[in-house]
């Protein structure tokens, strides 16, 4: 029997099933932002879900190959970013229901004027493209040597997949896919580090050294991680979506305990491949380690399939947040669509915003670069974000800092210099910017 088809086929039925349920009497609320009552555990899975996907996984497990256990700095960074976002939450869920805004642009659009929510969008939709591509990329990769197939038709199976059930119920379907793909990754890496545990006392005590990432990059991953969480808009998503202040804070603390305990699994899952395929190209570890490691047959099926579906997981998340955000824009901007359905409208743009993906994804296969410059894009945002929770800033000031923030990350990405180090110059040159700015403007 062919276990990588059975457990390829029974991955679709579930998801798909998830995206019929969740579309039956479908509102436009429902369809956007899940009708803000997601509530109890699954706070906690859609929220640490989201930054389990081929982009993380990938990355994470290309640097403890590199650098050891010292990557583990990483999810250190995004369990201490959760409990700073848990500080903000209660006070944009309270703006946001007020305003009843369905995206982070439009929240920013009503606090800032039309040419910073604008300036916003770019900036996210960017930032979330350029994930879903790397997701698409690191999945084509797992299902292309899962199944006899090219990678190209891996790539375009992955767009297929994720759109067969956004269509159907859009942001509730994102929400109910998350618990499931959170749980994947809990049987997966659990299973898999269980199966590996015996090869633990094989690597050299050098590996488990928390400081060999070096300063530079340390920090890097604490800012990129932690600081960056604060403006990561489906996280900004998720909290307008979710029920009270009671359930938000629940599931902040809990995310914060999730991504600890899963990245200390993925670090040694990527550790014994280090040490038994030492020869190998560090961005290639995750799917090595996954397809080498485990034993032939029923587990090693099993294991890919698992690791495919977490790969493709936050490829929904980002696809829908990119569409929406135009949604909204068209809605709040556009006389000539203002009265048009969310639902049909986001439908669109999610088929488009694939199909765009899939395409960058076949001719650009860079993960490390595409991976570093969302991140950079993301810690643009921060200073202007923080600056909102007390202070009155100025609109052109706002603006222009972005617009330099931009070209610090455009520049580095022509000449090659994104990494985690690199990839934090962007918030200081906003923030010195919006400085200066503010007082510029202010006379």
């Amino acid at each position: 029997m062919n276990w990588y088809l059975v457990f390829f086929i029974l991955y679709i039925l579930i998801v798909v099933i998830i995206g019929i349920i969740s579309s039956r009497k479908e509102s436009e609320d429902g369809f956007m932002i899940a009708d803000r009552k997601v509530q109890g555990f699954q706070v906690a899975a859609t929220m640490s879900a989201g930054f389990f996907d081929g982009a993380t996984l990938a990355i994470y497990t290309a640097y403890i190959y590199m650098y050891g256990l010292s990557a583990i700095w990483l999810f250190v960074g995004l369990a201490l970013g959760f409990l700073l976002v848990k500080k903000y939450a209660p006070i944009i869920k309270k703006k946001a229901d007020k305003l009843k805004v369905y995206s982070m642009p439009e929240y920013f659009y009503k606090a800032f004027g039309k040419d910073n929510g604008l300036m916003f969008s770019f900036f996210l939709i960017l930032q979330f493209f350029l994930l879903l591509t790397v997701n698409l990329i690191v999945s084509g990769k797992i299902l292309s040597m899962i199944f006899p197939i090219s990678y190209n038709l891996a790539v375009i199976i992955g767009g297929i997949v994720i759109l067969t059930y956004l269509l159907l119920a859009g942001f509730k379907a994102v929400i109910k896919t998350d618990f499931f793909q959170l749980m994947i990754m809990f049987l997966m890496t659990l299973g898999v580090a269980i199966i590996l545990f015996g090869d633990i006392k094989a690597i050299p005590v050098s590996e488990f050294n928390l400081t060999s990432l070096g300063i530079g990059n340390i920090i890097g991953f604490l800012i990129i991680a932690g600081v960056g969480l604060l403006v990561a808009p489906d996280l900004w998503q998720r909290i307008f979506a979710t029920k009270d202040r009671k359930n938000l804070d629940r599931g902040l603390s809990y995310s914060s305990i999730i991504v600890i305990l899963l990245g200390l699994l993925l670090s040694i899952i990527g550790l014994i491949t280090k040490n038994n395929f030492p020869n190998i190209a560090s961005e290639d570890a995750l799917v090595i380690g996954f397809s080498s490691l485990l034993p032939a047959g029923i587990l090693v099926a099993l294991g890919m399939v698992l690791l495919y579906a977490v790969a493709l997981s936050s490829s929904d998340t980002a696809t829908f947040v990119v569409s929406s955000i135009v949604t909204r824009d068209l809605k709040n901007y556009s006389r000539k669509n203002s009265t048009e359905s969310m639902k049909k409208l986001t439908r669109i743009f999610m088929m488009i915003f694939v199909a765009l993906a899939v395409i960058l994804g076949i001719f650009y296969q860079n993960v490390m670069s595409l991976g570093f410059s969302l991140a950079s894009l993301n810690l643009a945002l921060v200073p202007v974000v923080f600056g909102s929770f007390y202070w009155k800033l100025k609109e052109r000031a706002v603006f222009w800092s972005l617009i330099l923030a931009f070209l610090s990350i455009l520049i580095l990405f022509i000449f090659g210099q994104l990494d985690p180090q690199t990839a934090v110059i962007s918030l200081p040159v906003a923030l010195i910017s919006l400085f200066v700015l503010q007082k510029v403007f202010k006379k």
